[in-house]
């Protein structure tokens, strides 16, 4: 027995004499550490890329090895150390972050104007502005003389952003009557009474024009901050034509612009309502009728300011033979109307004369074209109308 526990105790002694000659000792194995600051604190901290916690924070049991410590904080620039972590080892790192600031460029027309951010100061116009942490601004732009300017920008990264601050003249625009177009240097902006806001300083031709009456136009010398008002008291120029016509449906031609259709008058296709033109006073229109199968017809009318002239014009029909219809008794050349269901033919015999050709008397009916002798009047009327309406 007593030789056995000499052996035991021989042994462990011999154990222990051999890790120390190997140079390990009894706290061997627990790592080394890092402890992360920053400020400021509560920026993440990524270990080798992998997300680690917030500063400040003390890593612990970490093996042996080479480690980048990346610190990431929202409106801030990113911090990176790399270390060299030996075993049973403590490293202490305090990493400063660096704010990122945006770009800011605040102009203004007239320029000089004083920039106020925050309720402080930053210069004068054009003023370019680096010092501004990212985030949400209040800007004021303070010209003398002038309203002063606001406006809210919004710095997201350092990408450069613009404010440009006019001091955009405000021009009130009156016509007498109301209802005239209103160009500015030959732009349309609109129909009076209206307020001109988008138009730049300098000096600009306003024009006024209304139908039925004389245009206008006036100079103007816009300069910033300036509310001024223009009037155009516009004079009428022209005269009214009142026009009629035998059959209605037909077309209104003004000086070779189609203006209108008459209207059927209580419904009835045979005359129409009266139709109302107004023409520049002065000076002579030319107005032209047209309806297909109709001769067409045209006029030459003048009117003074505020006069009135009416007009009742009648068109004659075109009648062109569609139909030979032969008989027992006689061959009749017609206008077809309709076919009975009992075989009886309808037919316009002349011009509003009217007459049926029994099933039991007819022995053919054909077609007949324009070109058919019978339509010879017709064909002349028909190339009568179409030089009578050259031009339009």
């Amino acid at each position: 027995m007593r030789a056995l526990m000499n052996l035991l105790r021989n042994g462990l002694f011999a154990a222990l004499a051999a890790l120390l000659l190997a140079g390990c000792d009894l706290g061997a194995g627990k790592g080394g550490e890092i402890h992360v600051g920053s400020a400021p604190e509560g920026a993440e901290i990524y270990l080798n890329g992998t997300k680690a916690g917030e500063t400040p924070k003390r890593i612990v049991h970490l093996a042996p090895g080479a480690y980048t410590v990346e610190l990431r904080k929202q409106g801030y620039e990113r911090a990176y150390q790399t270390i060299a972590l030996l075993e049973g080892r403590e490293v202490d790192m305090d990493l400063e972050l660096k704010q990122i600031v945006g770009l800011l460029l605040v102009t203004s027309d007239p320029a000089g104007s004083e920039v106020v951010i925050d309720h402080e100061v930053k210069g004068t116009t054009p003023a370019l502005i680096t010092e501004l942490p990212l985030g949400e601004y209040p800007v004021v732009v303070r010209t003398a003389g002038l309203p002063e300017r606001k406006a809210t920008v919004v710095l997201a990264d350092r990408k450069p952003v613009k404010l440009e601050v006019k001091h955009a003249p405000r021009v009130a625009v009156n016509s007498y009557p109301p209802g005239a177009e209103i160009l500015v240097d030959g732009e349309l902006k609109g129909i009076a009474p209206l307020v001109l806001e988008d138009v730049p300083t300098g000096s600009h031709q306003l024009l006024a024009q209304l139908d039925q009456y004389d245009s206008q136009e006036q100079s103007i010398l816009l300069m910033p901050g300036l509310n001024d008002a223009v009037e155009f008291n516009l004079e009428k120029n022209s005269g009214t034509l009142l026009i009629d016509t035998e059959p209605a449906q037909v077309q209104v031609y003004v000086n070779g612009t189609l203006f209108a259709t008459t209207q059927p008058k209580e419904g009835a296709d045979s005359i129409s309502q009266p139709l109302r033109i107004a023409l520049k006073a002065g000076i002579d229109h030319k107005i032209q009728l047209v309806r297909e199968g109709y001769t067409s017809t045209s006029l030459t009318v003048q009117t003074a300011v505020d006069q009135v002239v009416t007009q009742h014009k009648m068109l004659r029909r075109i009648f062109v033979y569609d139909t030979r219809i032969t008989t027992k008794e006689e061959v009749i050349d017609c206008r077809l109307e309709y076919k009975l269901p009992n075989g009886n033919y309808y037919y316009e015999r002349y011009p509003g004369v009217y007459n049926t050709a029994k099933a039991a008397n007819i022995l053919n009916v054909e077609k007949i074209t324009l070109d058919d002798d019978r339509n010879e009047a017709a064909r002349r009327l028909i190339e009568q109308s179409k030089q009578s309406m050259e031009g339009l």
